[in-house]
């Protein structure tokens, strides 16, 4: 039987690192033009219909207030390979997007080019969640691409072994 303990916080993050997760970076453009991304690894699917997703967010950040406010984002998976995307995009600098490839999508908001997977969203919610808030988006536009997702495990980046390439659908 498992009994009742403190809990302290580092060893939740302890155990949730032996969760396997895929790493993404999602993106916005507030209401002057400038861009604003961060990473994420927390993404979770709420709905099919609507076709729902949330991210987790730490309140802190500076782009919170951004991202809590912009009429539309967009969700990155990264793609094996883009540890360095997922590491610049980690931090709150001001210069996230030099010299990284994007177009732009919905509501202007800057979509990074070849990624394993792009989720356009709508903002529908903001639900506070402890140290984080949750942004909770509908998806209007999505997209795949040929490639194995970055994986993050063990406090570390990981690559899947896929013998079945198939399994992925190209846009």
């Amino acid at each position: 039987m498992i009994g009742t303990a403190t809990v302290y916080p580092c060893s939740v993050r302890d155990a949730m690192a032996h969760w396997p997760t895929g790493m993404a970076v999602v993106t916005t453009a507030d209401r002057d033009g400038w861009w604003w991304g961060f990473t994420a690894s927390s993404i979770s699917q709420v709905s099919a219909r609507p076709p729902l997703l949330s991210v987790s967010l730490r309140r802190d950040s500076r782009s919170r207030p951004v991202f809590t406010a912009t009429d539309a984002y967009a969700v990155h998976v990264l793609r094996a390979g883009q540890e360095g995307l997922a590491d610049r995009f980690a931090h709150d600098a001001a210069n996230d997007f030099d010299d990284v490839a994007v177009e732009c999508g919905y509501e202007d908001v800057p979509l990074l080019t070849d990624v394993a997977v792009r989720l356009e969203c709508r903002p529908v919610d903001v639900v506070s969640a402890g140290d984080h808030v949750l942004l909770i988006g509908e998806v209007i536009r999505a997209r795949t691409g040929p490639h194995d997702p970055l994986v993050y495990l063990d406090q570390g980046f990981r690559r899947l072994a896929r013998p079945d390439r198939g399994a992925w659908s190209a846009a």
